[in-house]
């Protein structure tokens, strides 16, 4: 599909052409930004879906080699990146808006390889030597990503089912967790009761109390919970496409387009929930292209939520001093630990995400 059909697409339409280009400038920055010594020593790890052992792959990170030579080849390939993804963008978006069945299959795979440089260029993003200004953070990046994954998906949607029979089908397999049609009488809740580690469904279910008692409104109450829901059922996909890249985003893919609001205004139970879905990206870290952009997010939202209850603390301090016993109590409400008085509180934001944390290996935080 990649050597022949998707390249024989792109010489009738330039956005595809510029795409792939953009894809493996990119590549090849990540390659000279990143030297590395290899030595071949294969390792066992716990994949933190399914709790099964998994061989790492036999080539272990040993010492940085960066030079100036390597330094200036990456920077040359990031200009080069920019500059065909820019040129894609250029052909691609207009072409949206003029679907036909002539086009869908080169939008499709473009769609695909827009979303993989969104990727790459965001985690790469973190790491020296940078081009581009740093005006942006992980959570935003998260966001921008997003919205590229949902449009490879509304692009399949719009083109009906014959795209799905075509070229393209090993990019689009995907298994969605949908009841057995099977006559077994499996619904969804259980496949994925069957699919997902029993740990990981534990740390999830204990987010359910969670909501309720820390959300304000019924909407948002009503957005997490869905997001929740779709998040185990993303687990679960995962779990059953160890070896498709594609899924790797399917969260951001499934999610109610309402949710994004909450993660965008920063609402700490959103940004919780998109910090355990993070450790997905923990399957995949090892593809070029994710690389550690998942514990980078992790990172931030630990940091956002620590300055978080930081200043929360600070406020329940005045207000105690103050004997503003109403306000105080009104505030601890948010915590997780159903304090009925001012001088408790102990739990905070930041101890919801010891899951994540630990699961992706961060232990300096």
């Amino acid at each position: 599909m990649w050597q022949y059909n998707i390249p024989h697409q792109a010489k009738t339409h330039s956005f595809l052409m510029h795409s792939i280009l953009s894809t493996s400038a990119y590549h090849l920055y990540y390659s000279y930004a990143s030297p590395l010594q290899w030595q071949q020593e294969p390792s066992q790890a716990v994949s933190p879906i399914d709790g099964e052992p998994i061989l790492e792959p036999p080539f272990k990170r040993v010492s940085s080699g960066q030079t100036e030579w390597h330094i200036q080849q990456s920077n040359r390939y990031e200009r080069f990146a920019l500059e065909q993804q820019r040129l894609a963008y250029q052909t691609y978006i207009p072409s949206l808006c003029a679907l036909t069945s002539h086009n869908q299959e080169a939008l499709c795979a473009a769609s695909a390889l827009l979303a993989i440089n969104g990727l790459a260029s965001r985690q790469n993003r973190y790491c020296p030597p940078v081009l581009q200004p740093q005006h942006t953070t992980p959570i935003d990046d998260w966001l921008e990503i997003s919205v590229l994954v949902r449009g490879f998906d509304a692009i399949i949607q719009n083109a009906g089912t014959s795209i799905m029979d075509g070229m393209l089908q090993p990019l689009l397999r995907m298994r969605r967790v949908e009841a057995s049609s099977d006559g077994s009488g499996d619904d969804v809740e259980t496949q994925v009761k069957r699919l997902v580690s029993p740990h990981v469904l534990s740390a999830l279910n204990a987010l359910l109390p969670v909501i309720d008692h820390c959300t304000s409104t019924e909407a948002d109450k009503w957005q997490l919970h869905d997001a929740l829901r779709l998040l185990r059922a993303s687990f679960a996909i995962v779990a059953v496409n160890p070896d498709n890249e594609g899924v790797v985003l399917v969260w951001s893919n499934l999610l109610d387009v309402q949710f994004f609001p909450l993660v965008k205004r920063r609402e700490p139970m959103a940004l919780i929930l998109l910090a355990y879905s993070a450790v997905m990206f923990g399957s995949y870290r090892h593809r070029w292209w994710v690389g550690g952009l998942g514990i980078t997010i992790l990172r931030h939202i630990a940091e956002f939520l620590t300055l978080l209850d930081e200043r929360n603390e600070e406020v329940r301090d005045e207000r105690v001093q103050a004997g503003d016993w109403a306000q105080t109590h009104g505030l601890l409400k948010w915590y997780p630990d159903e304090a009925s008085n001012p001088t408790a509180g102990k739990a905070k934001w930041r101890e919801l995400l010891e899951w994540p944390l630990r699961e992706s290996g961060i232990h300096d935080l």
